[in-house]
C-alpha cells in the first residue's frame, strides 16, 4: 500500500496561482440584467446521481472541468514557475504576481459541448480525449504539447466530434460507462470507444476522425437484453432503433446497468482473455461477462497468442467424448477454431506510436461470430443471503499468467515478461452507494464463449440461476455520507500498484490494497508442488486475516462539495500523487515513491521539501539503540471558501431573479410596505443570514485553530527546552560505576573525535595490510632462513609421524613405525616370558587372573592405526592387577615386577602423549596454511 508522506501541495493551495486551475472565477457585481425571469422560491432542480470523473492525467498534463468548460495545466511548469516565483518575487506586487502566475498556469479548451460534462477519459494512446455528458459523447482531438504551452490566457479551440449523433440523445437511456478498448490499435486518427447505457446496450465504436461515417454509426452494436435469451449467432442482437415501441419485459427492470469496466489493462503478464472481456454489473447485484469483445482491428500482447493458443488445446485435450457434456464439446471446438484462425492468419507490422517500436496488428475472427455470448449472471451474495445488494461500480484484478509454464520448451527467443508470481483467479471487487466494498473471487475464469449457428445445433437452455462468486470480504465505511442522494461511489486504479485502488464518495476518498493477500493466495493456488495436507488449513487461515489494507485518504469536511474521481501521476518531477477536485478546489495527497527504492531503510529527515510527512498512526524510525517516534502530522489547514466568495453574489444573484415590475419597485421608486415587498426582504434575509452563519463559523473555527497553534507551538518549545536541558546534563555527568571506578560520559563531539580516529587507524592498517599481500608473490624472491627452518620443521616432523615417508631401497619407512615396531616387540617378549615364568612355577594351573591377563596381553590387537589413548588403556588394564597374584605366580618380588610395569606404562604414555601434541599441532598448521 503507498504510504502518505503529504496532501495537497502548496502551488495548488490558495494564494498560489495554481490554485486557479480547479476553481471557477467568481463572477464580478453587479451582475448584468437578465431577460429571463423565474420565481424566487422555485425547488432546484433534480440532482446528478452518476460517475463523475471531471480530472484526467496524462504524464504530468492534467484536464479538468471547471463548470463546463475543460482547462488544460502541466503539474510540472506550475510547480517550476510557483518556485521561481517564490524565490525571486519578481519584484512585483502580489496582486500583479497572482494575475501573471494565473495567465501562464492554465489554459482553455474550447470545446462545443452544450450539456453538463459528467466524465472525461484520456485514451491509452494519449490522442484524444472522450468528453461525455449524461447522454451524449464527444471525443477531442488533443493539440501538439507544444501549442498547449504556449503561454497565453486565450483559449484554444480543439477540434471535436460527436459519437453517433442520432443514437445517444436524451430521450434514448443515460450513458452508464464509456471505456477505451484497451486492446484496440490506435494511430493519430483512429481509436475504438466501447460505450454501455443503462438499458443495456453496448457499442463499441471504431471511428476515424477523416471518416465521417465511423462517428455516426458504431461498428457492433448489442443489446444484452436480447442476447441474454439468445439461441443462435444468426439472431438480431442490435439495440431497438430511435422511436420504436418497446415491450414490457422483466429484463427491464433486472437488467439495468449501472457500471461496466474490462477485465485488463493489456499488459503483458494478464490472462489472454482478461483485456477481451467486458465486465457489466446491474443495479440489482447481478453481473455479467462479455468475452470476447474486440474490435475489427487490435493489437495482442507479447503473451496473448500464445496463451490463448495453450488454453484451447488444453481444453480440446481434457475433453472426454464420453463424460463431457455436449455443451462443453462444442463450446471447446468453437474456442479451437476461433484460435485456429487466429493463428492461421499472418499479422500485419506496424510501426507503434508510442515507444514499443514494431507491433503486430491482427484481424478479428468472423467464426464463429463477432457477437459472444452472454455469460452470467454472477453475483457476489452468497445463495442463503437473501441481502439485496445495489452496485454503483465495479472492478476487476486480472489473472496473471506463469511465465516459465507459458513459454516452456520454446527453442526461439521468449518475449520479456514482468517476472510477477502468476495468480490463477479473477479478482472482482463491487461497491454500493451504502458505502460497502464487496471483494469476491472467480477461481474458475471467463474465457471466450459463442452462441451456435443456426441449424447446426444449439445448445441446451441456459439457467436463469445465478452463478455465486467466492466472496472474501466486506468492507463497511462507517462514516455517514452528507449527500447521500447523489453518493455514487467509484473506484479508480492505482497505475503503479497492481493490486490497489481508489474509491471516491461524495466527500471521502478511500485507499484499498490488495497486494499481499492476493500475492499470498496466488502463490499456495498456483503452486507446481503436489498438495499437501496443510493446504486448506493455510487457506483457511489466509481468507480469515484482513483481506485489504484501507486508510482514508480525503474528507471535505464540506456538504457542499461533492468530490471528483481522482487522477493518478506519476512523475518524477511532480513525484507519486493523487489529485481530486471539487467546484471550489483540489484535494491531493502525496505518496512515497518507496517501490523504486531497493533499501529497507526509511529515511530519517522529516524535511520533504513541501510536503508534510503524515500518516494515520505514528511512524516508527529504528535506529541501532532506540525507536525516534515521529509526530504524525495532520492534513494543513485552508481557509474557508467562504472568505474568497464575493459577498455580492447572493445578493446579485437574488437581484436577477426578481420580476422586472419589482426590481423597478426596488431600484427607481420608493419603497412601499406590501406583501411582494415583505416577500422580498424575507428572502434577502434569509440569503444574508445563511452567508453571515458561514463568515461566522469559518471566523470561530479559524480562531480555534490559531488557539491550538500557539498552545501545540508553546508546548514544543517547552519539550525543546526539556530536551536540551538533559543534553547538557549528560554531557557534564560524572561518577563511579557499580566496581568503583570514576567515570564520565562523553560528549557527542568526543564521541565523534574518537570514532574518527578509530577510523584513520583502521584505514592505515587496512593499507599496511593491502602493502603487504601485494608483495606476496609480486617477485620469484628466494625463501629466508625462517620459512626453510619452518619448512624443514613440518617435514621432520611428517616423518616422525608417518604422514610424509622417505624412500629408501624402494621402500617407505618412518622412525615412528620402528618406535612402535618396538613396542610390539617389547610386548611379545615380556608375555613370552611371563609363560615361561608361570610353567616353572609349582603350580601347575596359575591363577585365573593371571591366565586372563597374560590372554589379553597376547591377543590385543594393536595396529599402527591405535590412537595413543587406546594403547594406553590396554596398558593400564594390564597393570591393574593385584600385586599379591603377580608375586605369587611369577615368584618374583612384588616390588620388581610393579618397576617394570610402571616403566612400559610411562614410556606408552609417553609416545601417546607424543602422538597427539603432533596431530594437534599438524591440524593447527593446516587450519593456518
Amino acid at each position: 500500500m503507498p504510504k502518505v508522506i503529504g496532501y495537497t501541495p502548496p502551488f495548488l493551495c490558495r494564494p498560489s496561482p495554481g490554485s486557479k486551475i480547479f476553481t471557477d472565477p467568481e463572477p464580478q457585481s453587479p451582475v448584468s440584467p437578465s431577460k429571463r425571469s423565474s420565481y424566487i422560491g422555485s425547488p432546484p432542480q433534480a440532482q446528478y446521481q452518476g460517475s463523475r470523473r471531471l480530472i484526467a492525467s496524462r504524464g504530468t498534463e492534467i484536464f479538468t472541468v471547471v463548470g463546463n468548460k475543460i482547462r488544460w495545466a502541466d503539474l510540472a511548469t506550475v510547480r517550476d514557475d510557483w518556485e521561481e516565483n517564490a524565490k525571486s518575487g519578481l519584484g512585483l506586487s502580489r496582486t500583479d504576481t497572482t494575475e501573471a502566475g494565473e495567465a501562464a498556469s492554465y489554459k482553455t479548451l474550447a470545446v462545443p459541448v452544450y450539456y453538463q460534462i459528467r466524465q472525461i477519459l484520456i485514451s491509452p494512446s494519449g490522442f484524444f480525449l472522450a468528453i461525455c455528458t449524461e447522454h451524449t459523447v464527444h471525443v477531442a482531438v488533443l493539440p501538439d504539447p507544444s501549442r498547449l504551452k504556449e503561454r497565453n490566457k486565450s483559449s484554444l479551440k480543439v477540434k471535436t466530434y460527436q459519437l453517433g449523433p442520432t443514437v445517444h440523445v436524451i430521450p434514448e437511456s443515460p450513458l452508464a460507462s464509456v471505456l477505451w478498448h484497451p486492446l484496440a490499435h490506435a494511430t493519430t486518427t483512429t481509436d475504438c470507444l466501447v460505450t454501455v447505457t443503462a438499458e443495456a446496450a453496448v457499442r463499441l465504436w471504431e471511428f476515424d476522425k477523416l471518416s465521417n461515417w465511423s462517428l455516426d454509426r458504431p461498428k457492433l452494436a448489442i443489446d444484452l437484453r436480447k442476447l441474454a435469451d439468445g439461441v443462435s449467432c444468426d439472431q438480431d442482437y442490435e439495440p431497438s432503433a430511435f422511436g420504436k415501441t418497446r415491450g414490457f419485459s422483466v429484463d427491464t427492470v433486472d437488467m439495468e446497468v449501472s457500471a461496466a469496466c474490462f477485465g485488463g489493462r493489456a499488459e503483458d503478464d494478464e490472462d489472454a482473455w482478461a483485456s477481451m472481456t467486458l465486465w457489466v454489473a446491474m443495479r440489482n447485484g447481478d453481473i455479467y461477462a462479455l468475452c470476447p469483445l474486440l474490435p475489427s482491428r487490435w493489437r495482442p500482447t507479447s503473451t496473448t497468442i500464445p496463451s490463448l493458443t495453450t488454453t484451447a488445446i488444453s481444453r480440446m485435450a481434457s475433453i472426454n467424448d464420453d463424460e463431457a457434456d455436449m455443451d462443453e464439446r462444442r463450446a471447446a471446438q468453437q474456442q479451437y477454431e476461433w484460435v485456429q484462425e487466429i493463428d492461421n492468419e499472418e499479422p500485419e507490422i506496424h510501426q507503434s506510436t508510442d515507444s514499443l517500436g514494431q507491433v503486430e496488428v491482427r484481424f478479428r475472427p468472423q467464426q464463429p461470430s463477432a457477437i459472444p455470448r452472454l455469460q452470467g449472471p454472477f453475483t457476489v451474495t452468497p445463495e442463503d443471503d437473501g441481502t439485496e445488494v445495489e452496485i454503483s461500480d465495479v472492478y476487476v484484478f486480472p489473472a496473471r499468467v506463469d511465465e516459465e509454464e507459458l513459454f516452456d520448451g520454446e527453442d526461439g527467443e521468449t518475449p520479456a515478461v514482468p517476472s510477477g508470481p502468476p495468480i490463477p483467479f479473477t479478482t472482482i471487487c463491487v461497491a454500493t452507494p451504502e458505502n460497502q466494498v464487496s471483494f469476491a473471487i472467480d477461481l474458475d475464469g471467463v474465457t471466450g464463449q459463442w452462441l451456435p449457428k443456426k441449424g447446426k445445433g444449439a445448445f441446451s437452455v441456459p439457467t436463469s440461476d445465478a452463478k455465486p462468486l467466492t466472496l472474501i470480504d466486506t468492507v463497511s465505511l462507517v462514516e455517514e455520507t452528507r449527500n447521500a442522494a447523489v453518493n455514487w461511489p467509484i473506484f479508480t486504479p492505482d497505475i503503479v500498484y497492481n493490486h490497489s485502488l481508489f474509491l471516491t464518495t461524495t466527500d471521502h476518498v478511500y485507499s484499498f490494497s490488495l497486494n499481499d493477500w492476493i500475492t499470498q493466495l496466488g502463490a499456495e493456488l498456483a503452486g507446481s508442488q503436489p498438495v499437501d495436507p496443510g493446504l486448506q488449513r493455510r487457506l483457511e487461515i489466509r481468507c480469515q486475516n484482513s483481506i485489504s489494507v484501507t486508510d482514508k485518504l480525503i474528507d471535505t469536511g464540506e456538504p457542499s462539495e461533492i468530490l471528483s474521481a481522482p487522477a493518478i501521476v506519476d512523475d518524477e518531477s511532480v513525484g507519486y500523487l493523487l489529485l481530486a477536485s471539487t467546484g471550489h478546489g483540489p484535494y491531493g495527497v502525496a505518496f512515497d515513491r518507496d517501490y523504486l527504492s531497493t533499501s529497507t531503510f526509511e529515511p530519517l529527515s522529516t524535511e520533504l521539501s513541501s510536503f508534510s510527512p503524515s500518516r494515520s498512526s505514528t511512524q516508527l524510525v529504528k535506529t541501532a539503540d532506540s525507536e525516534i517516534d515521529l509526530v504524525p502530522a495532520r492534513e494543513p489547514y485552508s481557509l474557508p471558501r467562504v472568505f474568497y466568495e464575493n459577498q455580492q453574489v447572493p445578493i446579485d444573484s437574488l437581484r436577477k431573479q426578481l420580476p422586472p415590475h419589482l426590481r423597478k419597485a426596488l431600484t427607481d421608486r420608493p419603497m412601499k410596505l406590501s406583501p411582494a415587498t415583505l416577500e422580498i426582504m424575507t428572502f434577502t434575509h434569509r440569503t444574508v443570514g445563511v452567508q453571515s452563519h458561514l463568515l461566522e463559523t469559518a471566523a470561530s473555527e479559524l480562531f480555534r485553530r490559531c488557539e491550538r497553534l500557539r498552545d501545540e507551538l508553546g508546548s514544543q518549545v517547552k519539550q525543546m527546552a526539556e530536551l536540551a536541558d538533559q543534553l547538557q546534563r549528560l554531557a557534564a555527568t560524572e561518577g563511579e560505576d557499580e566496581y568503583g571506578k570514576p567515570y564520565r560520559i562523553k560528549s557527542p563531539d568526543e564521541r565523534l573525535q574518537e570514532a574518527r580516529e578509530k577510523q584513520k587507524k583502521l584505514v592505515a592498517r587496512y593499507e599496511a595490510l593491502r602493502r603487504k599481500v601485494g608483495r606476496v608473490g609480486s617477485g620469484k624472491r628466494d625463501l629466508s632462513s625462517k620459512e626453510l627452518a619452518w619448512i624443514e620443521e613440518i617435514g621432520a616432523l611428517g616423518r616422525n609421524l608417518g604422514i610424509v615417508t622417505e624412500e629408501k631401497d624402494g621402500q617407505g619407512d618412518s622412525f615412528m613405525d620402528k618406535r612402535f615396531d618396538t613396542v610390539k616387540k617389547l610386548t611379545h617378549d615380556l608375555v613370552e616370558e611371563a609363560n615361561l615364568i608361570s610353567k616353572q612355577t609349582s603350580s601347575p594351573n596359575p591363577p585365573p587372573a593371571l591366565e586372563a591377563s597374560t590372554s589379553s596381553i597376547s591377543n590385543s590387537s594393536i595396529t599402527p592405526s591405535m590412537s595413543a589413548s587406546q594403547m594406553t588403556v590396554t596398558s593400564r588394564s594390564s597393570a591393574s592387577l593385584p600385586g599379591s597374584t603377580l608375586s605369587t605366580a611369577f615368584g618374583v618380588p612384588s616390588r620388581l615386577q610393579k618397576e617394570r610395569i610402571a616403566d612400559v606404562m610411562g614410556m606408552v604414555e609417553r609416545e601417546g602423549a607424543v602422538i597427539e601434541a603432533a596431530m594437534k599441532r599438524l591440524e593447527r598448521l593446516k587450519v593456518e596454511y
